[in-house]
This record gives C-alpha cells, sequence and structure tokens, in this order.
C-alpha cells in the first residue's frame, strides 16, 4: 500500500470517529433535554395542580363535617324531649343545609379545577369522593326526616353513620393519588405512564 492511499484511509476512519463521537454526543444529548424539558413541565403543572388538590380537599372536608354536625344534632333528638327535641331537630337542618349550598357552590368549582389539572386517574378519584359525599348526604337526609315525621330507628342512625365513615376511604384515596402526582418529578424511570399523565 502506498503513503497516499495509506493517507487517504486515516483521513477516512479520522472523518468517520469524528463524525460517530458528534452523532453519539448528539442523540444522547437530545435525551438529556428531553428529561430536562419533561422535569420542568411537571414542575410547572405542580403549583396550579397542589392548589386545585388542596382547595377540593378543604372543601370537601367541611361539608364532610357539616354532615357529620347534622347527624350529631339528629341522633341527641333520640333522648331529648320538647323543646329540644325541635331545637335539635332544626340545628340538623340548618347544618345539612349549609352543607349542600357548600356542596353544590364551592365545592363543584374546586371539583371542576381538579379535572382542568387533572392527571385522569386524580379527577376519578374526586368523582368518587364526591360520589360518597352525596351517598352519605342522602342517608343524612333521610334520617333527618324519619326523625321529624317520628317514625326513627335504630337502623336510620346506624345507616347515616355508615354513610359518613365510608366518606373517609374515598377522601383518602384522593389525598394519596393527589400526593403521589404532586411527588413525580420528571425523571423517574416510567415515562411513558407519566406522559398519559
Amino acid at each position: 500500500m502506498d503513503a497516499g492511499l495509506a493517507a487517504l484511509l486515516g483521513a477516512a476512519v479520522g472523518a468517520l470517529g469524528t463524525g460517530g463521537a458528534a452523532l453519539a454526543t448528539g442523540l444522547l444529548g437530545r435525551g438529556q433535554a428531553r428529561t430536562q424539558l419533561r422535569a420542568e413541565h411537571v414542575r410547572l403543572l405542580r403549583e396550579p395542580r397542589r392548589s386545585a388538590y388542596v382547595a377540593f380537599a378543604q372543601c370537601f372536608q367541611e361539608v364532610h363535617a357539616l354532615h357529620s354536625e347534622a347527624v350529631k344534632s339528629a341522633s341527641e333528638v333520640m333522648e331529648a324531649e320538647e323543646p329540644d327535641r325541635s331545637r335539635l331537630l332544626d340545628a340538623a337542618d340548618e347544618a345539612y343545609a349549609r352543607a349542600g349550598e357548600r356542596l353544590h357552590g364551592e365545592l363543584q368549582l374546586r371539583q371542576s379545577a381538579v379535572t382542568v389539572e387533572g392527571p385522569p386517574a386524580l379527577t376519578a378519584a374526586a368523582f368518587e369522593a364526591e360520589g360518597a359525599l352525596l351517598v352519605s348526604r342522602a342517608e343524612v337526609y333521610r334520617w333527618v326526616r324519619v326523625l321529624r315525621q317520628g317514625t326513627a330507628t335504630e337502623e336510620h342512625e346506624r345507616a347515616a353513620e355508615d354513610a359518613l365513615l365510608a366518606v373517609h376511604h374515598h377522601i383518602v384515596s384522593f389525598l394519596n393519588a393527589a400526593s403521589a402526582v404532586l411527588a413525580d418529578d420528571g425523571l423517574g424511570p416510567d415515562r411513558r405512564k407519566q406522559r398519559r399523565d
């Protein structure tokens, strides 16, 4: 092999090596840039999501507390005499009405914010929690109505209390899902699942 051909082959190998190194560096840099963009995207979503989740949970718990207050007043009716009986029923009705104002006003607005912020799994958890709250509301209503009619039994009281307890599981599920979404830093290994979120 003459010196000219050897020099040409050496230059070609050098060019391929340099080009290959540049290509590899470019591909690695591209992956790193995507990871950084994903992390930044998740960071930008975190605060609006956190605000929406916290506002929903607080309003939800306020409505639930008012339902609990109504059940407490209604439960005291069983042992009360007039005029305390009427006063306790009025207190139960008032707590129930205030809960309804919050539920059908602010809580629905908070639910909408959670739906907009997402992700879909968290929206589903919020709807399930709201559904449990509505079931408990129906039991509270039934309990207070049968007390006013004078046909109340311990089974009515137990149904209202059980429905109130069932709500707890759903709000805890929502809070756990919210915590998981907010803990995501966008750098985790399961990026395909995160992209759906």
